[in-house]
């Protein structure tokens, strides 16, 4: 059915049912004329108008209409014309629409194309948006969509709910979290949020600065998701790094690895494909021959999991041929740095001067060609005075008057390179020697060299050594810290976001904060004052993680790795601990790393909630925990669901946990709120959506919703007679306070939220990263505005470089340009990682190791990645999406693997392994390779048969080392150093299933 104004297409003035169009008609007969009765069953979908009075009122308006003239020309005439775009953890997403209103309903949006030229020659940002965005006004009034409270009735998952008042609700909510205090501590209440909605100014942030004044447990949403890039942050001491998508146009060759950008950048591919209209060569490396192959020069077909050989044999390749950019190797990397060969261990200025107290552990050395002898490795700046020596052995006096041999890493390296030949690493990634020869040298020959790598290589179990490896070869050919240059992380902090730690609104409030963060940045200072603005920073928030610095009161934890919780309480302990599904080079359980590294107190302040202190309340904010979580549908139903005595999901739309859950909150949608879109460096654009129409029925934009909640807890706990809360480390939480705390002492009220909305935005021109004189109504006047700086957060400072009015931006520039060492142990990139584990899994290196047989020994690997219909599940039950495919899950399998199994295109098939089974037609596709099955990921259990999704099959392994601690820059700080689940190369089998009604 069309919507709106657009229904009277098609129509004739020689329709019988019509009125006569040359005759004045009242909206309401013609609207009679066109079935009164479709448009009023449609209106009543919407919600959002008063039910069956804001129909009458919408139908009943007298509006002449003259002829047929005037119907056409009404049908684009609108009460409201509004910014817009959409709060989703898209990438990049950002893209700024239209909003048309009219009769208080969004009928229709429209990309903007407002995105100015930025430097001259490369084309602009224009028009941004996909498909989704252009529909989101359906999934805005679509029938999952949440109007009012609701409490389950009957047992969990029965479908039945009521409709309950918000009072009713928010009571309800309130005595469930203090009965969990009550009964466990503050530490049993999860908060959880994740991508279904991205704002900055509601979306999440309202219920994480809640749930901290409570003490409750934040859990870390990047570790959830799986979108921490691990390999960049071993290499870098950091992953919060990525260039503009305009910068793409700079490169000579672009590397899509493990990024299908037809697919999943459809508003930023054009950079790709106009940069290869002017000579850049574009090389598709993946498994299957996917949409963007098509779009390449050269695709490299690679096994799933065995990028890393490829990788390192292109290593070896460019250094054989002399292709290495030796000049940057020995400034930037810790390539340079020796190692003693009796322990495999950097050579430390506590090896030298063993009785010297103020003798460093993060002080290396380099062999000085020039001298012959040792010389230091600068830790202030990356800039050399000694000439260091990429080859050799030598001999090296300890403090204890010991001799011992050390050589350069680079000398490592090169050891550790002469396995991956061409032929090696053609048997192991399928990929022809020749190939990797023509690919070799299409690398060592270009100026500037690209990898566009999804977030799809770390959902691999081994996926860190894949992106060490991808670092190497574009370090060892300079393509950093310029122009056209470099790997993607992603970046969202340059915009100074205080909900969660600031006291106050106001300049008052970021005063106060930013003399609290100095304070810290001081004391790291007098302990080391070699130390980078951006090192600081990154303190500053591991202190807050430890000790919660940035109030003046307790708070709870900033935010904590999802893993402790999984394994202690969601039921992972059991699946985590399987020797056969896990890395060989485990040398023990996986438990029993874990009980070390928290022994060690490498997790100290995250490791929450303690096993002795079991969840209770489960509060969601657009997270969908059962669909996202790997194997989440299955064990946490199983294991953790009958532990919490409380679920509540805050949502836009009744996700598959709503459906589990026993309360449920509707969120205003993405137009009904003022909000900005959580920003990325790929688009550096500060995007603004305002509030165009009413919230549907009684939703509400969460910033309200949870000053509600939170007024309603004190308002029971005081009843209740339980003022003050303490967690198990003793924090006080005044729970008689926690209005006047969440509103920041008053200044934000509920109703407030342009006013928050125009406090981000001040903070934000505060600390340079927008133009001086940004409001509010700045954006209500172009929507959009540009970066002119990367903030002072430590997330915003990891992009280490200057933002210019006339330039794209290249992040790293200041490691480059200015020599400022790098956030590892080192100060350098850092591809040598001694620390024991990692010597004991022989990954000191980067190296190749096959993948584990997840699930267990079965023939198939099933991959997956992001639908092109939906972005994550908002949109995947909508009907224009479904109409535009299959309309349901779908497994994509080789032809010559459905035919050695009897399996026909479109029948349904039961995919099974150690794990789990479920049931989903197969679409046959030569362009997936023998022995791999594809599954995109978005889908809801519910439109599985049986509700059982495919991820019930994923057990959803971590990878020990990540659990390591104790070492330079392996500490846990929000969004990142932490394990997360791998989700990729599965092992699986499908099986034709026997015909209805057959035995």
């Amino acid at each position: 059915m069309s919507r709106g104004p657009e229904r009277s297409q098609g129509m004739t003035p020689s329709d019988a049912s019509l009125p006569l169009l040359n005759e004045v008609v009242t909206r309401r007969r013609f609207l009679q004329g066109v079935s009164a009765g479709a448009a009023a069953l449609y209106l009543t979908q919407l919600g959002c108008s008063g039910g069956a009075d804001g129909i009458r009122r919408v139908v009943e308006q007298n509006q002449a209409f003259g002829n047929w003239t005037d119907v056409f020309r009404q049908k684009w005439s609108w009460d409201k014309v509004t910014w817009g775009t959409h709060l989703i953890d898209c990438y990049p997403g950002s893209c700024l629409f239209r909003v048309y209103t009219k009769d208080g309903v969004v009928w229709r949006e429209e990309q903007a194309g407002r995105y100015p030229e930025i430097e001259a020659g490369v084309p602009d940002m224009n028009p941004r948006g996909c498909q989704k965005g252009s529909c989101f006004s359906d999934v805005m009034y679509g029938a999952e969509r949440l109007r009012y409270p609701l409490r389950r009735v009957g047992e969990r998952g029965s479908g039945k709910w009521e409709r309950i008042s918000w009072d009713e609700a928010l009571t309800e909510v309130a005595d469930g979290i203090l009965d969990g205090i009550d009964e466990v501590g503050p530490e049993s209440i999860i908060y959880e949020t994740g991508p279904g909605n991205g704002g900055i100014v509601n979306g999440p942030l309202p219920g994480w600065r809640l749930s901290r004044l409570i003490g409750a447990t934040v859990l870390d949403t990047n570790g959830l998701v799986g979108d921490f890039n691990v390999g960049l942050f071993e290499t870098f001491g950091k992953f919060h790094f990525v260039s503009s998508v305009d910068d793409w146009f700079h490169s000579d060759l672009i590397l899509t690895w493990h990024m299908n950008p037809v697919y999943t950048r459809i508003p930023s591919a054009h950079f790709i494909y106009e940069a290869r209209y002017h000579g850049t060569r574009v090389v598709n490396i993946a498994p299957d021959y996917n949409a963007s192959s098509v779009h390449a020069d050269m695709w490299v077909p690679v096994e799933p999991g065995t990028d890393a050989a490829l990788a390192l044999a292109l290593c070896r390749i460019i250094i054989d041929e002399g292709w290495m950019n030796r000049d940057f190797v020995v400034e930037q990397t810790d390539l340079p740095l020796l190692v003693r060969l009796d322990t495999n261990q950097f050579l430390r200025e506590t090896d030298l001067r063993i009785d010297d107290d103020g003798a460093r552990d993060d002080q290396f050395y380099v062999w000085d060609e020039a001298t012959g002898g040792l010389s230091p490795a600068p830790r202030d700046t990356l800039r050399l005075e000694s000439t260091p020596a990429l080859e050799g052995r030598f001999a090296v006096e300890l403090g204890d008057g010991t001799e011992v041999e050390v050589t350069p890493a680079f000398v490592l390296l090169r050891a550790r390179l002469q396995e991956y030949t061409p032929e090696h690493a053609s048997s192991v990634s399928g990929v022809k020697p020749s190939m990797i020869r023509k690919l070799a040298q299409m690398v060592g020959e270009a100026k500037r060299v690209h990898i566009l790598q999804g977030f799809n290589t770390n959902k691999y179990y081994h996926g860190d050594l894949i992106e060490r490896a991808q670092a190497l070869l574009l370090a060892l050919t300079g393509n950093f810290g310029r122009k056209g240059t470099g790997m993607r992380g992603f970046n969202t902090g340059q915009v100074q976001i205080g909900t969660v730690v600031k006291e106050r609104a106001g300049l008052e409030g970021f005063i106060r904060l930013a003399d609290r963060a100095l304070d810290v940045e001081e004391e790291l200072l007098k302990e080391d004052p070699t130390l980078t603005e951006e090192m600081r920073a990154i303190g500053v928030e591991q202190a807050e993680a430890q000790h919660r610095v940035l109030l003046p009161y307790d708070a709870g934890p900033l935010t904590v790795p999802a893993a402790f919780y999984w394994y202690w309480h969601a039921g992972y302990r059991d699946v985590w601990n399987r020797a056969d599904w896990s890395d060989p080079s485990m040398t023990r359980p996986l438990g029993e790393y874990l009980d070390e590294a928290v022994s060690a107190g490498w997790w100290d302040g995250a490791a929450l909630p303690p096993p002795e202190r079991p969840p209770r309340v489960l509060l969601e904010v657009a997270a969908s925990t059962l669909r996202r979580t790997r194997g989440g549908y299955k064990v946490l139903r199983e294991k953790l669901w009958p532990q919490l005595k409380l679920i509540v999901a805050v949502d836009v739309r009744m996700s598959s946990t709503a459906r589990l859950a026993d309360i449920v909150l509707p969120a205003a949608g993405f137009y009904e709120k003022t909000d900005f879109r959580f920003p990325t460096t790929h688009v550096n654009f500060l995007t603004f959506t305002e509030q165009a129409v009413k919230p549907v029925g009684e939703s509400k934009p969460e910033w309200e919703l949870f000053s509600l909640l939170a007024r309603k807890v004190e308002e029971r706990a005081v009843a209740r007679g339980m003022e003050k809360v303490s967690d198990a480390e003793g924090r006080e939480f005044p729970l008689d306070e926690l209005s006047d705390r969440f509103s920041m002492r008053g200044d934000v009220g509920e109703h407030d939220i342009d006013a928050l909305a125009d406090d981000i935005v001040r903070d934000t021109v505060r600390v340079g990263a927008l133009p001086e004189r940004t409001t509010l109504k700045t954006f209500r006047e172009k929507g959009i505005v540009r970066f002119t700086g990367i903030g002072q957060t430590a997330e915003g400072l990891n992009l280490a470089t200057d933002i210019k009015s006339d330039e794209t931006v290249s992040p790293l520039r200041w490691h480059i340009e200015k020599k400022t060492p790098y956030p590892t142990l080192t100060r350098r990139i850092q591809f040598y990682i001694d620390h024991d584990w990692f010597l004991e899994a022989d990954e000191a290196l980067p190296r190749h190791k096959p993948n584990p047989q997840m699930g267990g020994s079965h023939p198939l690997k099933m991959v997956s990645g992001h639908l092109r219909w939906s972005i994550h599940s908002t949109w995947v039950a909508n009907r224009l999406m479904l109409r535009t495919h299959r309309g349901e899950p779908f497994l994509m399998m080789n032809p010559d693997d459905a035919l050695s199994r009897g399996v026909a295109d479109a029948e349904q098939v039961r995919v099974h392994n150690d794990v789990d089974e479920f049931f989903v037609k197969v679409k046959v596709a030569p362009a997936v390779r023998p022995g791999e099955v594809i599954i995109y990921h978005a889908w809801e259990p519910y439109q599985y048969k049986n509700w059982r999704p495919y991820d019930s099959a994923i057990p959803g392994m971590i990878k020990w080392l990540h659990l390591a601690g104790g070492y330079g820059h392996l500490k846990y700080w929000r969004n990142n150093w932490q394990p997360q689940q791998a989700d990729r190369a599965v092992a699986v089998e499908v099986e034709k299933m026997a015909p209805e009604g057959d035995a």
